[in-house]
């Protein structure tokens, strides 16, 4: 009775076991779970049947640059280029290529261009593709081919030229402003392309602009823009600026002040006032331009000086006009004349001097003239102030400072006379005189 019990007790747990593990199968997400387990195992398996495979990597770009020394060397560059990506077959062990470990990046792609550089002619070449891994030291695969195997590029014969670069400005100064001269820096520029191209530029030039009227010096970056011989845009293509594409244009926006023009005497005799010429000067003002700080300190500008010994009756004197640094002559007149109003006065006349003095001879120093007359001193001024003259109201005055003598010791030494006329007011002397005379330093 008792064995019978526990044998009908042992067959009613054995089903109910076995159920228990058919109901943890018959969930969807363990049979999954097994599934994948099972499949791995599986590629394990396969794996260590096959130590290496064949596995492609596709999407790999082409590198143009790569070996480019080959058709630079001769002169040519490449004008038109695929942007092409091909796909690659390795073989190397499957541990290494499988599951994702080899990509593009690990291959450079590039063309042959061999036959370019053995060439070095420009046109269109059909070109293999050759292939390498990225990393040299990368020994665990192998490259088998790349698809497409060919690819097309144009060359061109690529030269320079050198160009000034030239300022396109749309700017407008401030009431009372100047625009000076515009520059840029670098001043030159070097391009750099194919030679077809080169030879339809014909400027180089950087454009700057303001909306706004200005009172102050621009300062501005600007990109090149290439024109032809008829203004027209020509495109970048394949030109470059070897120097950059930017350059640095300055455009000064100067104040303008117009101020009146002036000249002084030289060589007047002590007590002549050379206002007795009635001298006027043309143009009688300049408008100039700086700085506004510069201009403004600025309330005339000289001219330079009339030699009065020089004067001719009836002509006039011409005299540069010379500004300092910063300045700028807007109306860009060079010159200037004087002209003296000298009606009344008769041709000049001649004259004997024998009265000659020695003035500011220095101490231990003896100065004797040895010239006694002065022939042909040649006196301007009124008619009636000529024929009142007469020799004793003429002197030559000899400057004997010690700058103007260069004896040591003594010697004769030639020095030049001053004529002054006394009891005149218009009368003055023209030319230069000069006497010799015998000179002692103790």
């Amino acid at each position: 009775m008792k064995n019978t019990n526990n044998a009908s007790s042992a067959r009613q747990h054995g089903p109910a076991h076995m159920g228990w593990i058919e109901r943890l199968l018959s969930r969807r997400w363990i049979s999954m779970v097994v599934s994948a387990l099972m499949a791995v195992l599986l590629w394990l398996i396969v794996i260590s049947m096959q130590p290496t495979q064949k596995f492609i990597i596709t999407g790999v770009p082409v590198s143009y640059d790569y070996n480019s020394p080959l058709y630079t060397g001769a002169s040519l560059d490449i004008t038109e280029r695929p942007d092409l990506r091909v796909n690659v077959s390795i073989t190397g062990d499957s541990s290494v290529i499988s599951g994702g470990n080899i990509s593009a990046s690990d291959i450079v792609v590039y063309p042959d261009y061999t036959e370019v550089s053995r060439s070095g002619t420009p046109g269109e070449y059909t070109l293999p593709l050759r292939a390498r891994r990225a990393d040299s030291s990368l020994q665990k695969f192998e490259i088998d081919s790349v698809t497409p195997g060919y690819v097309e590029i144009s060359f061109a014969q690529i030269g320079t030229r050198k160009f000034t670069v030239e300022v396109d400005a749309s700017i407008d100064p401030a009431e009372g402003y100047y625009l000076g001269e515009k520059q840029a820096s670098p001043t030159e520029v070097t391009l750099r392309g194919p030679v077809e191209e080169l030879d339809r530029v014909a400027r180089v030039a950087a454009r700057v602009e303001s909306a706004e009227p200005r009172d102050r010096t621009m300062l501005d970056s600007a990109e090149l823009e290439f024109f032809d011989a008829d203004g027209n845009l020509v495109p970048r293509g394949g030109i470059t600026v070897l120097e950059g594409d930017q350059v640095e244009v300055t455009i000064p926006v100067l104040k303008i002040k117009e101020v009146p023009l002036r000249f002084e005497f030289s060589n007047v005799p002590a007590g002549y006032d050379p206002a007795v010429l009635r001298a006027s000067i043309s143009p009688s003002t300049i408008r100039i331009a700086g700085a506004a700080e510069l201009v403004d300190g600025i309330e005339s500008i000289t001219a330079g000086f009339v030699n009065l010994t020089r004067i001719q009756l009836g002509r006039t004197e011409t005299l540069r006009i010379p500004l300092a640094d910063g300045l700028v002559n807007v109306d860009n007149v060079q010159e200037a004349t004087v002209s003296f109003n000298t009606s009344g006065y008769d041709v000049p006349h001649t004259i004997s001097v024998s009265d000659i003095r020695v003035v500011n001879a220095p101490a231990g120093v003896s100065v004797k003239v040895i010239t006694e007359l002065l022939q042909n001193v040649m006196l301007v001024g009124e008619a009636e102030e000529l024929a009142a003259l007469s020799p004793a109201d003429v002197v030559a005055q000899v400057d004997a400072s010690a700058q103007n003598i260069t004896v040591r010791g003594s010697g004769q030494q030639q020095l030049s006379a001053q004529i002054i006329v006394t009891g005149t007011r218009t009368v003055f002397a023209t030319g230069s005189y000069s006497v010799l005379c015998d000179i002692t330093v103790d």
